[in-house]
């Protein structure tokens, strides 16, 4: 019989271990398995995975003895999300590679290589399991040498077989909300590298929410907040939120099974953006010049790439009156609403295939 191999994966934030998420049974089945999240205060990436009982290494020195104890045969690691550290993730690279052993990186949006941590371990990827080709075009674009896998994000899998218009219909009834309601989710991005940002960000959307209430009063609006899962202060937003119709969704500890419910979805971007795509839902990227235009070029990227093809509505000027005028179309024009759902419908399809079932056989490979 032979000898199962030895997996470490390496997981230090929500994003990318909603990715791997349902991969671990699969890779589970056929081989010798251990589990490591990297936490911030937040613990966002151990409470994604803590039903597998991982293992938490949350400090760069604590890496090689982890590494050592289960000497694995193959490191698959996630591309990292935290820009300000701790790096234990590249720790666990840098171990990996000095032993001779294969990695396989796993990434969950568009780019994210570019940030410095993971720039500069690209060299040692064997092979990176991309989402799309997209997100394999900017790998190339960076000179990427290893092997690039586009094997879809199985986080999005479970769009097959969601019944959105069902969802909503019980999420409405639940929160006592009629049909004709119009209910706005913000997305937080709070995140310890990007609070400031979004702050200026929610304080331009409240400012114009609160516009399109009073020109609009006849029209039941309603703003959900959902802050980042690393946000080490979700209640940030109350400084803001003043006058706004705020719907409490805190019972839901996931964004995900909410976006039913939601007729838009807002804010800096974000893995929902991508998710609102698949369900068919208008979503505005905002990108103020003093906020999300930031965030986008740290990553060397002029936009976000579904407002370039007309899946998302891009807002890139902290112009109140330009922004309320987008609302109210989000309101009122069924046509603007319609071209929206087309691009998503043609740039998102939803997968034919298992996501998840493909990363594990290129891991196992």
């Amino acid at each position: 019989m032979l000898k199962k191999k030895k997996i470490m994966v390496v997981v230090d934030a929500p994003g990318p271990a909603e990715f791997i998420e349902t991969v671990i049974p699969l890779l589970a089945k056929k081989s010798e398995l251990l589990i490591v999240t990297i936490n911030t205060k937040a613990n966002a990436a151990y409470n994604v995975l803590k039903k597998y009982n991982p293992l938490r290494c949350d400090r760069e020195e604590d890496a090689e003895k982890f590494y050592k104890d289960f000497d694995p045969d193959i490191l698959a690691v996630a591309m990292s999300s935290l820009v300000l550290g701790p790096y234990v993730n590249n720790r666990f690279t840098e171990l990996a590679h000095a032993s001779g052993k294969k990695i396989i990186c796993f990434q969950d949006f568009w780019a994210n290589h570019r940030w410095p941590m993971n720039f500069k371990m690209m060299k040692y990827w064997d092979k990176v399991l991309a989402p799309d080709k997209l997100a394999k075009k900017f790998l190339k674009e960076d000179e990427y040498s290893g092997k690039i896998v586009i094997t879809g994000n199985p986080n999005f899998d479970r769009f097959k077989k969601l019944n959105k218009e069902k969802d909503r219909k019980w999420l409405r009834e639940k929160f006592g909300l009629a049909e004709n309601d119009f209910v706005i989710l913000y997305v937080g991005r709070g995140t310890p590298n990007a609070w400031q940002y979004d702050e200026i960000t929610f304080e331009f959307f409240a400012k114009g929410v609160r516009k399109l209430q009073n020109e609009m009063k006849n029209k039941n609006i309603c703003v959900a907040i959902r802050p980042h899962p690393r946000d080490e202060e979700p209640k940030r937003y109350n400084k803001f939120s003043q006058r706004l119709n705020i719907l409490d969704t805190s019972q839901f500890p996931s964004s995900e099974d909410l976006l039913p419910l939601f007729d838009l979805i807002a804010g800096i971007q974000s893995a929902n953006h991508v998710e609102a795509c698949y369900l068919r839902i208008p979503a505005i990227c905002i990108l103020l010049p003093n906020a999300g235009k930031i965030t986008m070029e740290k990553l060397s990227l002029s936009d976000f790439p579904p407002n370039i093809i007309g899946a998302n509505i891009g807002i890139y000027r902290d112009d109140t009156d330009e922004f309320v005028l987008v609302l109210k179309k989000m309101i009122e024009d069924k046509k603007i609403v319609s071209a929206i759902q087309k691009a998503q419908k043609k740039y998102f399809p939803l997968p034919k295939t298992s996501s998840a079932k493909k990363v594990a056989e290129e891991i196992l490979k």
